[in-house]
């Protein structure tokens, strides 16, 4: 068997169909489906089950829910195949991608192939996404010259894709540190997986075909704002800071760039929102974390006036200024989106 194809489940009934469905029309058919269900409350059980009695590339595992390190933990403890690609389960992915990722692996014989990311919502795309290098093989010290300066962010913002699904990863690489994540991860799993996967790989193809449907949903749990996020960063930096990060040359200035990006990031969330209320614990949790210092010695070149003007007043811990700052980029773009 050449692929498993590992899809954790929990609460996704509604997209759940069109995700199986997605795998089991490709092109290629050397593939088994892992549906993990992972507790989940809803249909989702009945819907693995069911789809299981139809065809016998299906494996089911039920299981306690534990979270997405988990639910993928128990995927590849049971998967067979050559090569492990995984799915999130409210996601598609194109006909052919199993066949493209084939037909890449056996010319080049890499261990990693890396696929870029069509964004749809309501069945529009509204972004493209890649590893932000050149399409191609990547081989011993090149992957060291052009992936390892973009592993967590460089000084432009660019870097490798942190998700681990899109990739068709080999099984004995992936294995070790699939297991390895600590299952207390509950954001950022992607990254904890795929730093190490990098680290150890010697034969890597980062592709631009656009084989990975991320749907943009409304009601996703990981689009929710929460304050929270700021020291679930912080548990992902102590995670990926245990690895062997001596082979990462500037891996310190990276992980600065990386937890003022995700600063960044959760603080526009926040102020996209209108999560007004939130703003004094937000501020509060990112003073009182690691995520001060580094945020003060993050260093960016080639960005946007907004994301410059906003690290700025993050570097002067004008967190509130700030906020206001993104929040009235969003009511502008708004207006402008209006005329």
């Amino acid at each position: 068997m050449f692929f498993s194809v590992i899809v954790p489940v929990y609460k996704v009934e509604k997209y759940l169909v069109s995700c199986i469905e997605s795998v089991l029309s490709q092109s290629f058919s050397d593939f088994e489906l892992i549906l993990v269900d992972d507790g989940s409350p809803d249909a989702c059980p009945q819907i693995c089950d069911r789809y299981k009695e139809q065809d016998e590339r299906i494996k089911v595992v039920h299981k306690t829910n534990g979270g997405l390190a988990s639910a993928r933990r128990a995927g590849i403890q049971v998967a067979e195949g050559e090569y492990v690609f995984n799915l999130d389960s409210d996601d598609m992915i194109e006909h052919d991608t199993l066949e493209t990722a084939y037909q890449i692996i056996k010319e080049t014989n890499c261990e990693m192939v890396s696929f870029s990311y069509k964004w749809v919502k309501n069945g529009q795309i509204v972004n493209i996404t890649n590893d932000c290098i050149d399409e191609g093989l990547y081989v011993d010290e090149e992957i060291k010259e052009h992936i390892f300066p973009r592993l967590l962010m460089d000084k432009n913002m660019n870097h490798v894709s942190y998700y681990l699904s899109g990739k068709a990863v080999k099984r004995e690489l992936l294995l070790t540190h699939q297991l390895n994540v600590s299952e207390t991860i509950s954001l950022g799993e992607d990254l904890c997986c795929v730093f190490p996967c990098y680290l150890h790989a010697t034969r890597v193809y980062c592709s631009k075909k656009l084989a990975y449907l991320y749907n943009v949903r409304e009601d996703s749990l990981s689009k929710d704002f929460n304050t929270k996020q700021i020291p679930l960063i912080e548990n992902v930096i102590h995670e990926i800071s245990t690895k062997e990060i001596e082979r990462v040359p500037d891996f310190e200035e990276q992980l600065c760039r990386y937890s003022c990006f995700m600063c960044f990031a959760i603080l526009a969330a926040a102020a996209e929102g209108n999560h007004f209320k939130s703003l004094k614990e937000l501020k509060q949790n990112i003073m009182n974390s690691m995520h001060s210092e580094k945020i003060a010695n993050a260093q960016f070149e080639k960005i946007s006036a907004k994301s410059s003007i906003a690290i700025f007043l993050m570097q002067k811990k004008c967190y509130t200024l700030a906020f206001y700052f993104l929040n009235l980029c969003k009511v502008i773009k708004n207006v402008l989106k209006r005329r």
